[in-house]
């Protein structure tokens, strides 16, 4: 076992995980209904305050994970992706995915209140491992597109 060198130490007296510098980056995936813009007319503000929302709830409720901790620690390095999925119904079967993979995916349904409605899931940071590849891709969600 070599011994560390001062960054290493660095994270560990600051109690932060260690990633290789060959790790694959940590993403926040951000998937919205188009048909709230196409459908419903929502314009493009609303619509950014949605993903601001899951996205700000997904890291509160993960505030404790590793990778979570990880991304917030480095915040010039922070990757986000924007997806557009059709509509409720493939926004809800995301959730249903993510929330029956093994492990589960750590993510959050942005409800809008009062009227109750699903308009965006943010995912927790993490490393576009297979079981969120495969659970996107079933969902049909794409890049989002202006």
């Amino acid at each position: 076992m070599s011994a560390p060198n001062s960054t290493d130490e660095a994270a560990l007296a600051a109690d932060t995980p260690v990633v290789s510098p060959q790790a694959t980056p940590l993403v926040m995936q951000i998937v919205v209904r188009r048909d709230l813009m196409d459908v419903e007319k929502w314009g493009v503000g609303p619509l950014i305050a949605q993903g601001a929302h899951a996205a700000t709830a997904v890291l509160y409720e993960t505030r404790e994970l590793p990778e979570t901790q990880l991304y917030l620690a480095d915040l010039p390095n922070m990757r986000k992706v924007v997806l557009q999925t059709l509509d409720a119904a493939s926004l809800l079967k995301l959730s249903t995915l993510l929330s029956s993979a093994n492990p589960p995916v750590p993510h959050h349904t942005w409800l809008e209140q009062p009227e109750n409605i699903p308009t965006c899931i943010a995912l927790a940071p993490n490393r576009r491992e297979g079981a969120i590849k495969k659970a996107l891709d079933k969902a049909k969600c794409r890049l989002w597109q202006g």
